[in-house]
């Protein structure tokens, strides 16, 4: 059975008849070379995409049937905003043919402009009256309950596969350090304490300092890249590092919340959990006479503040600039959220202050 033989078995007319078949092959045929002309990825020379001509061919359907009230399930696969289960399997069905979620939105604008003339003679035709209004609802209804949230559920699927990415190439990277560069400077300094008790050389007691002091940078690291946000709060998720990584001489870290807390993406909470954890790994690496870290979230009804700062002797801006590979990491990282960040250098409050701005839902 082909697609418009499944759409129009699935439907009846009640008030009048319309020629679906007809309507049906014109808009196909306005939309095929619309579609052409454009360049579009879900057309080619000789056809529309599958996908695309039978989402369009129940369209139609609902549409004709709609202006007359007689909406039923047209018994096709469509998807709709509040049924996250179809948003999820239509995302990871456009993510596998790599179409640019901005390709579906065009050929539903085109797809509007196309179809609405069509179906409005036919019915003024059928009927002997104008019925352009209830048609144009009836049309706009029909499609955008598919399109939008289709293109939705695709750059949700992209999303999570650029943070799952995110999460292996830091797994990875962890392992690396931990398995492979912390087993190898472990070893070089068996190798010299094993010299150093038969041969004692005050060099050599220097280089194994070092080599220890490196051996804890890099296991330190490597428990920073594993270090997630998962499922947790973004304060919890910050204490949980903290007392993860404490010890060992490491400036505490004190972490303080006020306000509401309000709901964060999970890609802002990752962003944002990795931005504390760097600002710490930098407050602990180059604060001087500094005696802890202090990591401050401050919610309000339009955007949450985050500050982390040390209390040492502060830094001069030729000590600490902004393009040093941690800072530019951590303004990057801000950007990809919409967020702000300053660069403090004080005595008693060098760190970083970001704010990240909330969008009114009410408004958009």
């Amino acid at each position: 059975m082909d697609g418009r033989a499944e759409i129009n078995e699935g439907w009846h007319w009640t008030t009048m008849w319309i020629d679906v078949a007809t309507v049906s092959d014109a808009v196909i045929a306005e939309l095929h070379l619309r579609l052409v002309e454009r360049g579009s990825a879900l057309a080619t020379a000789e056809a529309l995409d599958g996908g695309l001509e039978l989402q369009a061919l129940s369209i139609l359907a609902e549409a004709i049937s709609g202006v007359d009230g007689d909406i039923a399930s047209p018994g096709l696969v469509s998807v709709e905003y509040g049924n996250p289960d179809a948003l999820s399997a239509h995302g990871q069905r456009s993510a596998a043919l790599d179409i640019d979620p901005s390709e579906p939105l065009m050929a539903a604008e085109v797809l509007f402009g196309v179809a609405l003339p069509i179906l409005a003679d036919a019915f003024a035709k059928a009927s002997g009256e104008r019925r352009d209004l209830e048609v144009a609802r009836a049309l706009h209804h029909a499609i955008w309950r598919r399109f939008p949230p289709g293109a939705i559920a695709y750059v949700e699927v992209l999303r999570d596969q650029l943070r799952s990415s995110d999460r292996e190439a830091r797994s990875r990277l962890a392992r690396e350090l931990h398995d492979r560069i912390a087993h190898g400077i472990a070893a070089g300094v068996q190798r010299l304490e094993a010299a150093q008790l038969r041969r004692p050389d005050e060099e050599v007691a220097t280089a194994i300092n070092v080599l220890r002091g490196a051996l804890m940078d890099t296991q330190d690291i490597a428990v920073d890249l594993r270090a997630q946000v998962g499922d947790m709060e973004l304060a919890d998720a910050v204490e949980e590092y903290a007392y993860a990584t404490g010890g060992r001489g490491t400036l505490p870290v004190h972490v303080a919340q006020v306000g509401k807390v309000r709901p964060l993406s999970d890609l802002a909470r990752e962003e944002l959990f990795t931005i504390v954890t760097e600002a710490t790994r930098n407050a602990r690496t180059h604060a001087q006479k500094a005696t802890a870290v202090q990591t401050r979230l401050e919610w309000s009804p339009t955007q949450l503040k985050v500050t982390v700062t040390d209390d040492g002797l502060g830094y001069d801006d030729d000590t600490r600039k902004p393009a040093s590979l941690g800072l530019r990491g951590i303004a990057e990282r801000a950007r990809t959220i919409g967020a702000t960040v300053e660069f403090l250098h004080a005595p008693g409050a060098a760190g970083i202050r970001l704010n990240l701005p909330f969008v009114d839902r009410g408004t958009t």
